[in-house]
Order: C-alpha cells, then structure tokens, then sequence
C-alpha cells in the first residue's frame, strides 16, 4: 500500500510540475505582447534557476539468497515477486540547478559556471502471510499451530547526487536561423559525486507442512525459516575536461518584444576518479522438524540449522568514467527575462559498482522533464 500511495505521489508531483512550468510560460508570453520596447541590446550578466523531475538508473542491483530461488508451485507468501520488487531504488528524484554566465561587452566570449543537486530516498515494507494452521488435524492437536507461512521484505534507500561546471565558451551565432540565433561550444571542467546507501531485511517461511496419523504414523508441524540482512554503501567522484555545445533559433517573436525559442544542448566530459562499494549481508536457514510418534509424549521442540553465512566486501577503484548528455526545450525571451520548459538527460557510463559479491559497473543515468527561469543583468 505504502509502494502505491508514493507511486501516486510521484505521478502527482510530476503533473503539477509540468502543469504549472507550462502555465508560466503562456501567461510571461501572452504578457509578452503588451511590453514597452526595450533596447537591442544583449545583458552581460545571466542567472538562471530551475528544477527537474529526475528518473535514475542504474544505481543498484537487488541482493538475492539462494531461498529466494523459484519454487514450483509458487508458495503463496512468495507471490507478486515480493522480495526483488521491494528492493527497489525510488525511481524518480528531484533535482535543482543554478547556473551564472558572463558575456563582457564588445566580445562573443562567455564564462559560466552552473551547479545541479538531487536526491532521493523511499522506506518499503512488504508482508504477505498464508492462512494460521488450524489448531486440530483430522481430529488431533497440532503442534505449534499458530506458525503460519509469509514472506517479509524491508527496504531503507537513500541517494544524492551533485554536479559542477565550469567553462569558457564562444558565440559562433548560427547564419541559417536568422539574427536571434546563437550556438555557443564551450569547453571547461566537470566535477560530479555521486552516493547511495540501502538497507535491506527480508525473512520468508514459503510453506508449513502439516503430518497426522493418517500420513506418517506422527503429528505436529515442519517448515523452514529464512532471514536476509544486508547493507550496501556506494560512490563516485570524478573530475575531467568537459565540452558541450549549446544552441537556440527564435520561432515566433523578436527579441526586443518577446520571443518563443527552440533550444538545445549536447555535452560530453570524460571524468577520471574513485569508484567505492561497500556491501555487506547474512544469511540463514533453519529447519523446525516437529515431528512426533502417535502417542508419545511431546519433550521439547528444535532448530537445526542449516546453512549461515556471512559476506562482506570492500572495493575501491580508479576508473574512467564517459559523460553524455543534452536537453531539448522552448523558451519564452524577453530583453532580461526569460522562461525555459525541455527536456534534459545525462547519463555516466559504467559509473556504479552496482555488484554485490563481485565487481559489476552499470551506467547511472538522470533524465526527466526540467523548469527553468533566467534574469538577465547589465548590458
């Protein structure tokens, strides 16, 4: 229940967000049309703020005991792929960015540093049981009749991630769109730190056997109880060259008294750093044979253990890590205004030791639906 209300939560989030950014942009463009002329003249100064709806990949991997292997027929605890679908990472983060440029006048150079934050974090609990043993069996007491089967999966999930840029970059202009258009390439430096950390608790008895007389010559109850702890601590830090190239064409408008834009962006850095895991996790199995002679006394009842394990591993390694990414959006411009609305992605190949008993790299990427809002300052 707690899975569908954040799932709804998130679909919420995500509709409003996208509502109101898209509602901005019509009222500032609308209102465009009735502004006081304003000088041709470009600001030397931008700061723009935004946030996005960020979907994650690649962050983890689910830890899966040998107890949570296929049984046939699927117990009915074990239904709906409990264990490995609690285990999973939020799927959605929220992110902020902030970026500043400067374009000194009487020059198409342009220094700009920018900055992008985001986190997630989800708590799961799942519990599902099958039906408590009734307290006879064709007419005889069972033993310990209140076990009754269930599966049980915990999970705690925290992630952060952040990103900074810094570059120098000039306006070669693009001579096909027309005046209004730029094209900026741009090469600078990138800094990224990428962290997660889950927590995981998963116990399962799939099946309660139930002997009587009329099977065996016994009575009473045998099953199998299993428990699953782990924990899992994973990072990248990396720092490299970067270079991106950075466009936008007017569709509708002028500059001077508003303008609707196309912008798009695609950029790439090769980032040299420290790839960390840390996981840890138990296992452990025990049998509970309660079986009993017809008409022998009960002495007691035990435990035999059958399997407890316990691993724990430590990785650090440098690596080299690609960076590809890009957006693609509409703007709505004024002389020292403007209001943004895309669609942006990056994504970090083979960044994550995202492996539990061996190393296993995955690619960590973000993308999602962005808003964003520019002032323009100077000129």
């Amino acid at each position: 229940m707690s899975e569908l209300i954040q799932v709804r939560n998130y679909a919420s989030a995500r509709n409003r967000f996208l509502a109101t950014a898209s509602a901005i942009i019509l009222i500032a463009y609308v209102a465009g049309s009735d502004a006081a002329e304003a000088e041709d003249a470009r600001p030397t100064v931008w700061i723009e703020l935004g946030g996005q709806l960020e979907q994650i990949r690649g962050v983890s991997a689910p830890f899966t005991p040998p107890f949570m292997a296929a049984i046939s027929p699927t117990p009915a605890p074990y239904t709906n792929n409990i264990f490995l679908d609690t285990q999973r990472p939020a799927r959605w983060a929220l992110g902020f960015d902030g970026a500043a440029a400067v374009q000194p006048e009487g020059t198409d150079w342009i220094f700009s540093v920018g900055v992008l934050y985001g986190r997630s974090s989800t708590n799961r609990h799942a519990h599902q049981q099958g039906d408590t043993l009734p307290g006879t069996y064709n007419g005889y007491p069972l033993l310990w009749h209140q076990n009754a089967p269930f599966a049980d999966a915990k999970l705690a999930y925290d992630e952060s991630h952040a990103i900074l840029d810094f570059s120098v970059g000039r306006d070669f202009g693009i001579g096909a769109f027309g005046h209004d258009a730029t094209s900026t390439i741009s090469v600078g430096a990138r800094f990224t730190q990428f962290s997660n950390r889950s927590k995981v608790g998963v116990m399962g008895r799939p099946e309660v056997n139930v002997h009587g007389p009329a099977a065996f010559h016994h009575y009473g109850v045998t099953f199998y109880n299993y428990t699953m702890f782990a924990e899992a601590e994973r990072s990248f830090h990396g720092v490299g060259p970067s270079l991106s190239w950075k466009a936008s064409a007017a569709l509708i408008g002028n500059r001077n008294d508003g303008e609707l834009t196309l912008d798009w962006s695609i950029n790439g850095a090769l980032l040299f750093g420290r790839q960390k895991a840390k996981i840890s996790h138990t296992t452990q199995a025990y049998h509970m044979p309660v079986t009993q002679p017809y008409g022998a006394l009960y002495d007691g009842y035990y435990y035999s253990r059958v399997y407890n394990t316990a691993h724990q591993h430590t990785r650090s390694r440098t690596v080299t890590v690609p960076n590809l990414g890009g957006f693609a959006g509409f703007s709505v411009r004024y002389p020292n205004v403007k209001f943004s609305l895309g669609y942006r992605a990056d994504f970090f190949f083979g960044a994550v030791d995202a492996g539990i008993d061996e190393r296993h790299t995955k690619t960590l990427g973000f993308n999602g639906p962005y808003a964003s809002i520019g002032i323009g300052l100077g000129g």
